[in-house]
């Protein structure tokens, strides 16, 4: 079975591809494991982005993919 969420990193406007996880939490932990910057997780199952921004070690959730960048 293929893991439900895929992992971006997004960087001038460019979206990359980093990988797949089974949960929300362990994409998240993908995210903060690459560093600081721009990602969204998109699901599978939903068809729905969710935005974050890493920043000092922390992952926040940003609601308009403009402010994450």
């Amino acid at each position: 079975m293929i893991p439900p969420f895929d992992i971006f990193a997004v960087k001038n406007g460019q979206s990359n591809w980093l990988d797949c996880a089974e949960t929300m939490a362990k994409a998240l932990e993908l995210a903060l494991d690459q560093g600081e910057g721009s990602y969204f997780v998109y699901s599978q199952q939903t068809g729905h982005r969710n935005f974050y921004k890493v920043s000092n070690g922390t992952v926040v959730q940003t609601s308009d993919p403009n402010l994450a960048g």
